[in-house]
């Protein structure tokens, strides 16, 4: 109904060429991270500031850094936004800050994770500890459901963690093991036991962990992950045992629908009430302070609708923006024709001054441009020069550093982020940046060259490159070696 509403209302502008309202309120949004869900929340709050012409957004994102994200937020409060959404990387830590721009007049809205106290405005955000106790009733339906278990072998859990410490991370733990403790006691007959390895709520970095976890465990039952993208990282490592995620977007729906995952526990972003929240506020309106929102389970015949409606909505929004440019658009023609038609009819001599005058400016205007644009735009081209000898600079001592290190099983993330002294942020910036790809795969990739001359140049086996080259298992090496080469390995 929301989307038929925007609609009518971008045609409206086009049909009656009304101009949108000149913003009137600047809306700061601090994101802790650029994660799909959090993409998805900001694309919703884009959708619904259409209804709101008199409100614009600044993002900024703190990639799961407290410091960067406190940082950003005092610089909110430096710029006097008109009001602030948080999204907080962990609620402790970026509390202060959040305390801060309450205090300094900001009315604060939290998103998603609630932060101590109650010096905020509004909160909309689900309830992480129900999202565990979803989390338990699937799990203890898979271990109900399990009729073959040997006599006495315990029902295992696999849980892919979020971000240490972060109040979603804490929640669904605890409201997971509450969820299983409660239903052992309602006499579950089959031996549930938990484990758990932290995703930090990347794919990689689940796929990651999985991999190291089964290097010594044997399979678990099920793996419950606190994200889809964890869930999906996880399927990626072990793609033959039943896996649950949450936050039921885009990427998690889709893994459903091609079965890589069996469900995903949905955790609405809900930006558009976000929106809405911040235009009551701003306006002195009623709005509900505290907003939890529901959390329920998707399995394969909701997915399939769910991502349906989803690409819809993509494409909608797309519509509405080419709709509201247009409107813009004949806006702007209609104002310049209705004005030039008044000076032609009734100041016709004070326009011929008018256009002697802008003759004269515009030779000024060239002069200054030469000046003060193309002089400056030589010296930024020598700068991007220099950055770009930088650039390589870093490409080849990244080389160097992964080349020296490739059989060493230490190098990973951390290990290359220590050696060229760059934080885990600052190291996938610049090697994203100089490779085109994530540290990980960079560091796969040159193994797999390295794997590949070593079987043309030496009578070493399969096994004994993959094993020197760090590789879990010759299996997983051939997987690698055939999806980068497009064939698989040989030795000589």
């Amino acid at each position: 109904m929301r989307n038929i509403i925007v609609s009518v209302v971008a045609l409206c502008l086009l049909m009656t060429g009304c101009n949108s309202r000149t913003p009137q309120y600047r809306i700061g949004v601090s994101q802790c991270l650029d994660d799909a869900w959090r993409q998805k929340m900001n694309y919703e709050m884009e959708r619904e500031l259409l209804l709101h012409p008199d409100m614009t957004l600044s993002r900024r994102i703190a990639y799961g850094s407290n410091e960067l994200q406190c940082a950003q937020i005092d610089s909110f409060i430096r710029e006097r936004v008109d009001l602030l959404i948080v999204s907080p990387n962990e609620a402790r830590q970026v509390q202060p800050a959040v305390t801060r721009a309450y205090r300094a007049g900001i009315p604060v809205i939290v998103a998603d994770r609630r932060v101590p106290g109650d010096e905020w405005t509004a909160f909309i955000g689900g309830d992480n500890y129900k999202v565990g106790r979803l989390m338990a009733q699937w799990v203890i339906g898979k271990a109900k459901g399990e009729r073959l278990k040997a006599k006495g072998k315990p029902f295992m859990v696999l849980e892919v963690a979020g971000l240490p410490g972060s109040t979603p991370a804490t929640l669904r733990h605890k409201g997971m093991m509450d969820g299983i403790e409660e239903a052992k006691g309602e006499g579950l007959e089959a031996k549930v036991e938990v484990q758990s390895v932290m995703g930090r709520w990347y794919q990689e970095d689940a796929y990651e962990a999985v991999s190291a976890y089964l290097e010594d465990h044997p399979l678990p039952d099920v793996i419950v992950a606190h994200n889809d993208l964890m869930a999906i990282g996880a399927a990626e490592a072990v793609p033959s045992i039943p896996i649950m995620g949450v936050d039921g977007i885009h990427p998690g729906l889709q893994a459903i629908v091609d079965g890589k995952i069996e469900c995903s526990a949905t955790y609405s972003s809900r930006g558009d009430m976000l929106i809405d929240a911040a235009s009551r506020i701003l306006h002195k309106e009623p709005y509900v302070r505290d907003t939890v929102l529901e959390t329920t389970l998707v399995d394969l015949t909701a997915a399939y609708p769910m991502l349906k409606q989803d690409e819809a909505i993509t494409r909608d929004l797309e519509t509405l923006h080419i709709v509201q440019t247009q409107a813009e658009s004949k806006w702007k023609q209609q104002r310049f024709d209705r004005l030039v038609l008044i000076l032609f009819m009734v100041f016709f001599f004070i326009l011929f001054l008018i256009t002697l005058g802008y003759i004269f400016i515009k030779q000024r205007k060239i002069q200054t441009e030469i000046k003060h644009d193309i002089i400056p735009q030589l010296e930024n081209m020598q700068e991007a020069i220099q950055l770009s000898k930088k650039d390589e600079a870093f490409a080849e001592r990244l080389r160097q550093v992964v080349d020296d290190y490739l059989t060493d099983p230490h190098l990973n993330v951390e290990f290359l982020g220590s050696k060229l002294q760059l934080s885990r942020t600052q190291l996938f910036r610049r090697v994203k940046a100089v490779a085109g790809k994530g540290p990980l795969d960079y560091i796969r990739e040159r193994r797999l060259v390295r794997a590949d001359e070593l079987l043309r140049t030496t009578d070493m086996t399969i096994q004994q490159v993959a094993l020197e080259l760090c590789f879990s298992s010759p299996g997983y090496f051939t997987k690698c070696y055939k999806e980068y080469f497009g064939h698989l390995p040989s030795a000589r």
